[in-house]
C-alpha cells in the first residue's frame, strides 16, 4: 500500500517593526510569542536603533534579528516583507502596538483562508458605511467575524497571505522617512484585486479588543523636528501623486 503523503506544513511569521524603541519592545516580542500560533516565525527587523534593542532582542528565545542602516519606516517594513516572503501568513507589526489575548492571527487567518480578502489592516477611525450587507452578513455567519471597514487606516498592523508579498512585493522607496509609502502599497494590493470588497481596508471587530497601543506611530522617522517632518510630508505627498498615474502594482523586493 503506497504511502500517504504528509500534508505540508502551514507557515506563519510576524516581523516587529522597530526604530530606537527598546523602552517598549520587550513588551511587544512577549506578546506576540505569548499569542502566536506554535511555530511562528518570529523576526525583529531594526531601522539601524543606536540604543539597546540589540541587546533587549538578546533576552529572547525564538527571535530572529535584522539590522540594517536607517532607511526610514517603508524601507523597514520592506525588510519584513523579504524575511516573509516564503511564509503562507505573515504579520507587519510595529513597535507600539502589543498582542495582548490569543486567537487573533488564527482568526485573521480563517478569513483570509476561505475569501478573497488577502489583506487586513487596523481600522481605528475614519470609518465608512458598508456598501455590501450580503457580504458582512456572509462573514458573520461562516467565521463570526465582523468586517469594518475605512477609508484610512492605521499602519502599525497589516496581516496578510503570501499572495501579497508575491504580487505586490516592496514599498516604494521614493518615499523616504515617513508618510505614504504604507498606503500606497496597500492600494497597489487592493489595484491587484486582493481584497473582495470594493472598500478596500478591512479589520475585523472581533480582533480589536485583542492589542494594546503603548506608544505614538513616530517610530522610523528620520528625524524628530516638526519643520523637517513636515516637508517629508509634503515631499511624500507629490510623490504619491505620481505614483497614482503610473499603472504599476509590483516593485521589487530588496532587502538593506
Amino acid at each position: 500500500m503506497p504511502k500517504r503523503e504528509k500534508s505540508p506544513t502551514v507557515k506563519r511569521a510576524v516581523s516587529i517593526i522597530t526604530y530606537n524603541r527598546c523602552e517598549r519592545l520587550g513588551e511587544v516580542i512577549e506578546g506576540v510569542l505569548k499569542t502566536v500560533p506554535r511555530g511562528t516565525d518570529v523576526f525583529v527587523c531594526d531601522d539601524g536603533s543606536t540604543d539597546d534593542t540589540r541587546g533587549i532582542v538578546a533576552k529572547f528565545g525564538g527571535v530572529s534579528y535584522f539590522y540594517g542602516p536607517n532607511r526610514g519606516v517603508g524601507a523597514n517594513k520592506t525588510r519584513g516583507l523579504f524575511l516573509m516572503k516564503n511564509h503562507h501568513f505573515s504579520v507587519l507589526l510595529e513597535d507600539d502596538l502589543v498582542p495582548t489575548r490569543n486567537k487573533w492571527f488564527e482568526l485573521y487567518e480563517g478569513v483570509a483562508s476561505m475569501t478573497d480578502i488577502h489583506h487586513f489592516c487596523r481600522v481605528q477611525d475614519k470609518q465608512v458605511l458598508e456598501t455590501r450587507p450580503a457580504f458582512t452578513q456572509y462573514l458573520k455567519d461562516a467565521f463570526h467575524a465582523t468586517p469594518v471597514y475605512a477609508s484610512s487606516p492605521r499602519g502599525d498592523f497589516t496581516f496578510l497571505t503570501r499572495k501579497v508579498i508575491t504580487m505586490v512585493g516592496a514599498l516604494n522607496p521614493a518615499f523616504n522617512g515617513v508618510g505614504y509609502a504604507h498606503g500606497e502599497w496597500s492600494a497597489r494590493v487592493i489595484k491587484a484585486g486582493l481584497v473582495s470588497h470594493p472598500l478596500g481596508y478591512i479589520d475585523i471587530v472581533e480582533a480589536r479588543d485583542k492589542f494594546k497601543q503603548i506608544g505614538d506611530t513616530e517610530g522610523g522617522r528620520w528625524d524628530v523636528n516638526k519643520n523637517v517632518i513636515d516637508k517629508q510630508i509634503k515631499r511624500n505627498r507629490l510623490i504619491a501623486k505620481r505614483l497614482a498615474k503610473q499603472d504599476y502594482i509590483y516593485c521589487p523586493l530588496r532587502i538593506e
